[in-house]
């Protein structure tokens, strides 16, 4: 291991590397010019899916000329308070609160997305922010690129990536046979219940 000389980031590993984020990044500002491409939500838990499947939908408008053209592969990164960051599987259009970015060959962008999730880039993001008011202050393109991101060689990225989606598919697995569980233990909880006070059970006096 080796200093970062980063305070909040600590120690990376030795051959690892910090590489500023215009480097890793080009910004993708192309436009809908007749406003007839499939306008897509970003959400916490969904992803990037398209806004039709959104159960609060909140990007109604007659019109999307002018919005933000997303592509397959593409980036596309919540700048306000939630500061949530997806890759998009769609083709379509975001809002102008978005932003949209590509990686360059050089990283794997689930492995950038991923370790911008983490709480401490989330931390930082929050704290180089600005703007007034709780859920209005943004963290601008300019800002972003001025960030230092972790940055392992391509193969290790992938590595990694491959790694937490294993452990993730495991314990994705874990929590639903648990659920069904669950689920189980309540319906037993109920027919306990219902055959006790309706007689289909014999309850005897110790």
């Amino acid at each position: 291991m080796k200093d970062s000389g980063i305070p909040w980031i600590g120690e990376i590993p030795e051959h690892w590397t910090l590489r500023r984020v215009k480097f890793i990044f080009t910004e993708s500002k192309d436009k809908s010019v007749l406003g007839k491409e499939m306008p897509l939500s970003l959400g916490k838990e969904t992803g990037i899916i398209p806004s039709s499947e959104k159960k609060n939908k909140t990007m109604e408008s007659a019109s999307f000329v002018g919005c933000k053209i997303v592509n397959k592969g593409d980036i596309v990164f919540n700048r306000f308070k939630a500061r949530l960051f997806a890759i998009s599987d769609y083709e379509g259009v975001v809002s102008s609160d978005y932003a949209v970015y590509k990686c360059k060959d050089s990283a794997d962008p689930r492995y950038i997305v991923t370790l911008f999730g983490t709480q401490m880039y989330r931390t930082a993001f929050d704290r180089k922010a600005s703007g007034v008011g709780d859920g209005f202050s943004r963290l601008y393109t300019d800002d972003l690129f001025s960030f230092y991101a972790i940055f392992p060689p391509l193969e290790e990225q992938q590595a990694i990536v491959a790694y937490i989606d294993e452990k993730l598919q495991k314990i994705d697995q874990y929590m639903s046979d648990l659920q069904r569980e669950i689920d189980y233990l309540k319906e037993f909880k109920q027919r306990l219940i219902s055959d006790a006070v309706t007689g289909q059970l014999c309850v005897t006096k110790q």
